[in-house]
C-alpha cells in the first residue's frame, strides 16, 4: 500500500478551540433553544452546525490523490460548505470569490470602497428580512450612483452608467451581529462615443458635503420604504400592544448577539504600544459622514493597474466573520475571544459561555436566499453594459487608448496608472510589433516590463475603454495565466498556489505530479486506509446534551485570570 507524503501536514479543525465548543455545546444548545423559546432554531442553522463538526474530518471520507512515480499518497478531506461558522470553508470562499472578481469582473480602472453602517435599530430586521437588506443596498448603491454623475462633470450626465459591487458584511469586529455594507464602486462613469466605443471618466473624489448628502438621502429613502411596507408602526402610541410578542430562539440568539457582553483584561494580554485609533479616526473624517445612524465612509481608493490591491480588497469584504487564532478556553470553561481594535490600556478580550458563544455564532449564519455578493449597475447581470466592461480572456483584444477630449469637467481626474494601460503607439513603431508598455490578453503573454511610475493626465482626458485586457504584471502574478480564474469556481489546488504560493499537487517526495486516484466514503475502506497511515479512524464524538445551567455554575466558579 502506499505511503502518506511525510510533508504534508492536514489541517487539524478537531483540535481547534471552536471544533471542541461546538462538539461539546451543540446538543445541549439545540435542546436548550427548542424547551425555552417559542420556536426552535431554524433547519438552516442546525445544519451549518452540524456540517461543521463534519468538515475536514478524514474518518468520515476523503479524495485519494497518488503520485506515479514514487507511489505517494496525499489525502483531502471533505469540506462542509458553509458559509457562516467553518473558518476554513469560508477563508475558501473568500479567496475564490476575491479571485474571480479580479479576472472576470472588475475591470482595470480606479474603485473605491463605501462603507455604510445601519442604525441600531435596523439591523435585527436587515439580518433576518432579505427584502429589507435588498431594499437597503438598492437605496444606497442609487444614492452612490447619483452623486458619481454629478461630480463626473459630464453635460449629459443622466446617460452616463455606473457600477458597484456590494459585499454584505453580518458581524462586527468582535463576534456581534452589526449588518453592514463594503461596497467597491468604480470610481467614475462609462459613456459611449459617436463609434459605440466606451469610455470611462474617472471622477473626483468625494467631500464632506456630498457624503453628508448621500447618507441623509439614504435615511430618507429607507425610512420611506420601510413605512411603506409596513416595517414601521405608524399608529399613535397608546394604540400600539405594550406586550412584547414571545420570541423564538433565533431572534433571542440574534439579541445576545447585539449586545455588548462582558469584556476581561487577561493576564497574557501584551501592551503593543500607544492607541492611534484617535489618529486613525482624524484621518478618516476626511471621507466620513453620519445621518441619524447611517455612518458612512470612503476613504479607501485603488488605482487602476493594482490588481493585487483589487483583490486584497475584495478579500477584505468577503473575509469570514470568525479567526480562529483570536479564540482561546479559559479555565471553567469560558471561551475568550480577542477584539481586533481596542483602545490603549482597555479590556481586548470578549469573555463569553460556551452557550453565549454559540448564540452569537448562530445569530451571523446568513439564511438561505440572501446573497452575501451583489452586482449593480454594468456590472449587473443583466445590464446590457455588462459583456463591454467586465474583463474577458480574448485572443483579438486591441490595446487600450487615452483620449484627451475635450470634456468639460470640475478639474482634472485620476486615471489609472500606466503599467496596466497601453501609452499610444510611438511613432516609428512597426504596425505588427507591440509598443512599449501594452497590456497583454488572456491567451497572449508578454515579456516583463518594469512598473513606471503613475502619471497624472491631463484635464477633461478620458479613457476609451477595452474590457479584455489583462495587465503584464497581473498576467505574471499568475504565473503567465495558469492561475486565471476562467470561471466562478477555482479549483482548490489553484486557489491554494495563488493564495499561498503552494503547489500542492507537486509530490514532496520526488517532485511528480500527483493526481486523483479515487474518492473515498465507505467506512471499510477509509478505516483500513487511515489505520495504515496511523490516523485516527473514528470521528469525535459528540457530547450528550446536559442542564445548561450546569456550564453557568462551572463558570461562575472560576474567573478569567
Amino acid at each position: 500500500m502506499a505511503h502518506l507524503a511525510p510533508p504534508y501536514q492536514p489541517r487539524k479543525p478537531t483540535e481547534t478551540v471552536l471544533y471542541g465548543v461546538v462538539r461539546e455545546t451543540i446538543e445541549t444548545f439545540l435542546a436548550h433553544a427548542r424547551e425555552t423559546y417559542s420556536s426552535p432554531l431554524p433547519r438552516y442553522v442546525e445544519r451549518e452546525l452540524r456540517g461543521y463538526l463534519r468538515c475536514g474530518v478524514f474518518a468520515l471520507g476523503f479524495t485519494r490523490c497518488h503520485c506515479d512515480t514514487c507511489g505517494r499518497d496525499l489525502l483531502v478531506a471533505f469540506a462542509c460548505k458553509g458559509r457562516g461558522l467553518c473558518p476554513s470553508c469560508a477563508g475558501r470562499r473568500m479567496a475564490n470569490t476575491a479571485a474571480h472578481l479580479v479576472d472576470r469582473v472588475l475591470p482595470d480602472v480606479p474603485v473605491r470602497q463605501f462603507v455604510l453602517s445601519l442604525p441600531y435599530e435596523l439591523r435585527m430586521l436587515a439580518a433576518f428580512k432579505p427584502d429589507v437588506l435588498s431594499a437597503i443596498a438598492r437605496i444606497f448603491v442609487e444614492a452612490v450612483f447619483a452623486s458619481y454623475r454629478g461630480r463626473a462633470g459630464l453635460e449629459e450626465a443622466k446617460r452616463a452608467q455606473c457600477g458597484a459591487i456590494t459585499f454584505v458584511q453580518r458581524f462586527g469586529g468582535s463576534l456581534n451581529l452589526n449588518v453592514h455594507f463594503h461596497t467597491v464602486f468604480l470610481d467614475g462613469v462609462f459613456t459611449r462615443d459617436a463609434q459605440e466605443r466606451v469610455l470611462f471618466h474617472p471622477a473626483r473624489e468625494p467631500d464632506a458635503s456630498e457624503l453628508e448628502s448621500i447618507a441623509g438621502g439614504v435615511h430618507r429613502r429607507v425610512t420611506a420604504w420601510l413605512a411603506r411596507h409596513g416595517y414601521v408602526d405608524g399608529r399613535p402610541a397608546e394604540d400600539r400592544s405594550t406586550e412584547p410578542a414571545e420570541p423564538g430562539a433565533l431572534e433571542a440568539c440574534a439579541a445576545i448577539a447585539m449586545q455588548r457582553g462582558a469584556f476581561a483584561r487577561l493576564s497574557t494580554d501584551e501592551d503593543h504600544g500607544p492607541d492611534h485609533a484617535q489618529e486613525r479616526a482624524a484621518g478618516k473624517m476626511r471621507f466620513a459622514a453620519e445621518h441619524e445612524g447611517f455612518n458612512l465612509h470612503a476613504g479607501v481608493r485603488i488605482a487602476a493597474g493594482d490588481d493585487l490591491g483589487r483583490e486584497r480588497l475584495a478579500r477584505y469584504g468577503a473575509r469570514p466573520a470568525l479567526a480562529l487564532d483570536r479564540l482561546r478556553r479559559l479555565p471553567g470553561g469560558r471561551v475568550a475571544y480577542r477584539v481586533k481594535y481596542a483602545r490603549h490600556g482597555a479590556a481586548k478580550h470578549r469573555v463569553m459561555t460556551s452557550l453565549e458563544l454559540m448564540a452569537r455564532l448562530v445569530a451571523l449564519v446568513p439564511p438561505p436566499r440572501y446573497p452575501l455578493v451583489r452586482f449593480h449597475g454594468v456590472l449587473g447581470p443583466r445590464s446590457s453594459w455588462r459583456r463591454d466592461v467586465v474583463p474577458r480572456p480574448s485572443a483579438a483584444a486591441p490595446a487600450c487608448e487615452r483620449a484627451a477630449t475635450a470634456t468639460p469637467g470640475r478639474g482634472e481626474h485620476a486615471a489609472p496608472g500606466p503599467e496596466a494601460r497601453a501609452e499610444p503607439r510611438p511613432p516609428g513603431t512597426p504596425a505588427g510589433e507591440k509598443a512599449p508598455g501594452t497590456p497583454v490578453t488572456a491567451t497572449a503573454p508578454a515579456a516583463p516590463t518594469a512598473p513606471r511610475p503613475p502619471q497624472r493626465p491631463a484635464a477633461g482626458e478620458v479613457i476609451r475603454f477595452t474590457p479584455s485586457v489583462i495587465s503584464v504584471l497581473h498576467w505574471q502574478r499568475l504565473h503567465d495565466g495558469a492561475l486565471l480564474a476562467a470561471s466562478p469556481y477555482v479549483d482548490w489546488a489553484s486557489l491554494l498556489r495563488r493564495t499561498f504560493e503552494v503547489d500542492v499537487l507537486a509530490c514532496a517526495h520526488c517532485g511528480g505530479r500527483l493526481r486523483v486516484l479515487s474518492v473515498i466514503t465507505e467506512p471499510g475502506p477509509v478505516r483500513r486506509i487511515l489505520d495504515h497511515l496511523g490516523l485516527d479512524a473514528d470521528a469525535p464524538p459528540i457530547a450528550r446534551a446536559r442542564d445548561p445551567t450546569d456550564e453557568l455554575d462551572e463558570a461562575d466558579a472560576s474567573a478569567p485570570v
